[in-house]
């Protein structure tokens, strides 16, 4: 590619989340006690390294780094280079061309076997010594340096800033790399590599030399996840069209005579490097870089494999898993102060609300839900101020939780508590959600049927520690209620004359559907909640109401009959007025009735002002 601009904006860099990094804290004390391997001595240089280092790096395609012991140690990239000169190699020469020079077959033999594809005289595939030797032959250029300069240029763009080369190590293998030579001047007789032998070989020692660290290799891999465009900068390090080649390739071949074990039991396209390096990729979500020296009997590293083993049973992340919907991602989250539960509230509590809404933060997410999720929920929830109270997901929309994510839900809701946060889950019990929560232990009095039971819980907490309720049963006079705002005494004392007060039992039908429209209510003591019949025959609600609130307004408006239910949850007290009544006071009180009328259009204005809020949160990006 000539043009190697931006093509947006890059994505900011993500503020680490305590579950991730728990977990790989968790994972790497683990496998630091692992003691198996050899460190390489065909290669001098690389026999000093120190077998102890140890270093584990995510980096996700927005650009968020979970990072965790060594992953800033510098080692020599190796045969980790191989996928990305060979990804230049296309770049230059088309896709065609490439496979015409190297094939793209598994070998079934070690890295630095000396075998080729007798019936298309090529190398096996150009993750193998022999391949990769002509892959860096196609890297073009007048001459050996700008060649090695255009491969660090290429580094640079997936890393995100310069690469140097370890003299040292390439002094080491070009003195020692009797083995490599014999490949190539094999490929020169049968006509695989042309001229100048020397100068290639050079290049490819050179390659292999560059110093990277652990955060470069997984920033690498998560370029390659986010369609080769690199998350932290925005650069584009390899066109697009030929990402899908470069990770074939690395699936098929990258841990050489291990690979088909490897996408057996892990399932992500991955290479590795004889300096204990080891990059892995899942496409669309991160990339994995690990740094351990000591290698196993295959030259791959011992601990590297471990951790990415571990990484993807325990996250779930082997992408042949990842079926339809598989990128399962928040739909949007908002707080009370903005999308409050259906309850209706008293002019107090509403005001209290307003004011500590913000406290409470709800989290919807939608699709299948696996490890890329509960990263986005755990750094969501590590970025949210002190002043959260309560964090409820709502998974309701979702149509599964993996069983490891479910599990990684568990945990979160623990150190979520223990740091003094509440979290609270929205799901039906018997869904497929439900179920794999079930299985992961988590305590079903923490989960509520749906988001807004969990949020009207959440608000009555809220309200309780704010001291927004009064001690003992909650109770308004009318001077209270949310309608007869702004009368003064004596409009009260003569509105009062035309009220009835009537005490209710709990299940009482104060409206039925369908009542002529006769009466306005204002609400006292108690509760009541306003619901419907759907024509299955399920009983939805559509709201609850506090003492302070009137009810059966509409009737002032309209006329029309009652168009739902209205039901004491608990024994109520209600004040009862007839529009024939209302009519009346319209002579004898005429103030009264242009007071409520005046608070029955504010009252319809700030359920307007409510509901844009709402629909505004949906179109927001969710933060």
């Amino acid at each position: 590619m000539a043009d190697r601009k931006k093509r947006r904006t890059p994505t900011k860099k993500g503020i680490s989340a305590s579950l991730i990094d728990d977990v790989l804290a968790e994972l790497y004390a683990s496998i630091k006690k692992e003691k198996g391997g050899h460190l390489p001595d065909y290669i001098p240089e690389l026999a000093k390294a120190d077998p102890d280092q140890f270093g584990i790096v995510i980096a996700t395609v927005d650009g968020s780094i979970y990072a965790v012991g060594d992953s800033d140690v510098p080692f020599t990239i190796q045969s980790i280079s191989k996928p990305f000169a060979f990804g230049l190699a296309l770049e230059d020469h088309g896709m065609d061309e490439v496979l015409r020079r190297v094939g793209v077959e598994p070998s079934g033999d070690a890295f630095n076997s000396i075998v080729f594809d007798q019936r298309a005289n090529r190398p096996f595939n150009p993750m193998v010594n022999a391949g990769a030797i002509v892959t860096s032959s196609l890297v073009t250029g007048p001459s050996l340096a700008p060649r090695v300069q255009r491969v660090r240029d290429m580094f640079e763009r997936y890393i995100g800033h310069p690469v140097e080369v370890d003299e040292a190590v390439f002094g080491s293998e070009k003195a020692t790399g009797h083995r490599n030579r014999a490949i190539a001047h094999l490929e020169l007789n049968f006509g695989m590599l042309v001229e100048p032998i020397d100068e290639h070989l050079d290049l490819y020692f050179q390659q292999c030399s560059m110093l990277v660290t652990a955060r470069d290799l997984a920033r690498m891999a998560a370029t390659l996840a986010n369609g080769g465009l690199n998350p932290a900068t925005g650069v584009q390090a390899i066109d697009p069209g030929y990402v899908k080649n470069v990770i074939s390739v690395m699936n098929f071949c990258g841990m050489y005579d291990y690979s088909g074990e490897w996408g057996y039991r892990i399932g992500l396209p991955a290479k590795s490097g004889v300096a204990g390096g080891v990059i892995a990729v899942l496409p669309g979500v991160m990339g994995i870089g690990v740094f351990s020296p000591p290698l196993d009997e295959r030259g791959n590293s011992y601990r590297g494999i471990k951790v990415c083993e571990t990484l993807s049973q325990r996250f779930g992340l082997n992408m042949f898993d990842v079926a339809e919907g598989a990128i399962s991602s928040i739909r949007r989250s908002y707080d009370a102060a903005t999308v409050s539960s259906k309850r209706t509230r008293s002019q107090t509590e509403r005001g209290a609300l307003d004011r500590h809404g913000a406290a409470i933060k709800v989290v919807e997410l939608r699709g299948r839900i696996h490890f890329a999720a509960i990263e986005q929920i755990s750094r969501l929830s590590a970025a949210l101020p002190d002043s959260v109270s309560h964090l409820i997901l709502d998974l309701s929309r979702a149509d599964m939780v993996e069983p490891q994510a479910a599990l990684l839900i568990v945990q979160l809701m623990a150190g979520q508590a223990k740091a003094g946060r509440i979290v609270r889950l929205a799901m039906w019990r018997d869904s497929a959600c439900g179920e794999a929560m079930a299985r992961a232990g988590v305590d079903f009095t923490t989960v509520f049927a749906d988001a807004d039971e969990a949020l009207e819980w959440a608000e009555n907490d809220v309200l309780a520690k704010v001291d927004a309720q009064a001690d003992g049963e909650p109770q308004a006079t009318l001077a209270e209620m949310n309608l007869l705002r702004g009368l003064d005494d004596s409009l009260l004392d003569a509105l009062a004359t035309a009220l009835e007060k009537h005490d209710l039992p709990a299940g009482s039908h104060i409206v039925r559907e369908g009542d002529p429209a006769s009466d306005l209510y204002f609400l006292a003591r108690g509760t009541v909640t306003v619901s419907l019949n759907t024509a299955d025959g399920h009983r939805v609600r559509l709201t609850t109401l506090d003492p302070g609130v009137a009810f059966g307004e509409m009737a002032l408006v309209d006329g029309a009959p009652r168009s739902a239910d209205i039901i004491a949850d608990t024994d109520v007290s209600v004040y009862v007025l007839s529009l024939d009544r209302l009519d009346a006071l319209s002579l004898t009180a005429p103030a009264v009735h242009a007071a409520l009328l005046r608070n029955i259009g504010r009252e319809l204005s700030q359920r307007l002002r409510k509901a844009n809020r709402e629909i505004r949160s949906f179109t927001e990006v969710a933060a």
